[in-house]
């Protein structure tokens, strides 16, 4: 938002606490009983899911690790990029409670509260950037076509694929 990169020493800190936690979430969801005694269906596997996520944690996690270790000489970013990233998870984490909360389950379909989220996520951490470059019309499209992908995929990735009946 405000220009300045996290540290490489923070993006250590944070790549090693994320590779641990995906490990910990594929670890998890392997570990789930696959229920093979009731002949279900291998990709409604009730693991499958938590166990595919940690994975995702962890392969990005160990990407933010090569990351920082290729900065590591660089000079680290001043205090108002560590106020900023806190600024920003606190954004994301209010973000993500407004989806959880306030969107899904409270009569709009999954899809729509899905297309709304992503939409309003991408251009809320983008606005700064896009306003001052005079691309806001172009930031909002890309920003909906990647809010109504994302909601077509995954919904129809749980729907029929893993078949999770979405609210």
């Amino acid at each position: 938002m405000n220009g300045e990169r996290p540290s490489a020493t923070a993006d250590l800190v944070w790549s090693v606490v994320w590779v641990a936690i995906g490990a910990a979430i594929f670890f998890g969801g392997y570990t789930m009983d696959r229920l093979q005694a009731q002949n279900i269906n291998p990709y409604t596997a009730p693991g499958l899911v938590p166990a595919a996520l940690g994975v995702g944690i962890f392969a990005l996690g160990v990407l933010l690790l090569l990351r920082s270790v290729r900065r590591h000489g660089d000079a680290p970013a001043g205090a108002g990029a560590a106020d900023a990233s806190w600024r920003r998870l606190l954004l994301a984490a209010a973000l993500c409670i407004a989806y959880a909360a306030g969107l899904v389950g409270r009569g709009l379909p999954f899809w729509l509260a899905t297309a709304l989220f992503v939409f309003v996520t991408i251009l809320v951490f983008r606005w700064d950037e896009l306003r001052a470059t005079g691309r806001l019309g172009r930031g909002a499209a890309v920003a909906a076509a990647c809010a109504i992908g994302t909601a077509a995929g995954v919904t129809l990735v749980f729907q029929e694929l893993f078949l999770v009946r979405l609210p």
